[in-house]
């Protein structure tokens, strides 16, 4: 875990301290699901379902998978399996700090396509930073 930590401090940077993550997973419209591997959790996906007249939408807030894990699919798999098993899922949503390039690139090779910016959105290091915002459409509507 401790080679993680800076990680998990970025999360903090951004928002996303353990009272903001309880308190999404409490939500009624929390959507979250957990990877595990020899009983550890080594990925997590954490979203929000969002319920429209006949579809459903799913922001996401955070896929994290553990250093030591990456690149051996988990994230995609996490993202595959709410595709398929989301009733009447029509898109995804994410927004990604534009300093972040691994995530956008990980985020382009999953079908997802920029559509807008949120400007200053998030201030960590003393900077303003700008949000990349990302959707994947999933059924025609």
């Amino acid at each position: 875990m401790d080679d993680n930590k800076d990680e998990f401090d970025y999360f903090k940077k951004i928002g996303w301290n353990i009272i903001n993550i309880e308190s999404q997973l409490c939500k009624d419209n929390n959507y979250s699901l957990g990877y595990y591997k020899d009983n550890n959790l080594v990925g997590v996906l954490i979203g929000e379902k969002i319920n429209n007249d006949k579809h459903s939408d799913l922001e996401l807030h955070i896929l994290f998978v553990l250093k030591d894990q990456r690149r051996k699919q988990i994230a995609t798999k996490l993202l595959n399996y709410i595709e398929k098993n989301v009733i009447n899922l029509s898109k995804i949503f994410i927004e990604v700090a534009e300093d972040n390039v691994n995530a956008i690139s990980f985020y382009k090779k999953n079908d997802f396509v920029f559509f807008n910016f949120r400007h200053n959105y998030y201030r960590y290091n003393d900077k303003n930073i700008h949000a990349k915002c990302f959707i994947k459409k999933i059924v025609n509507e």
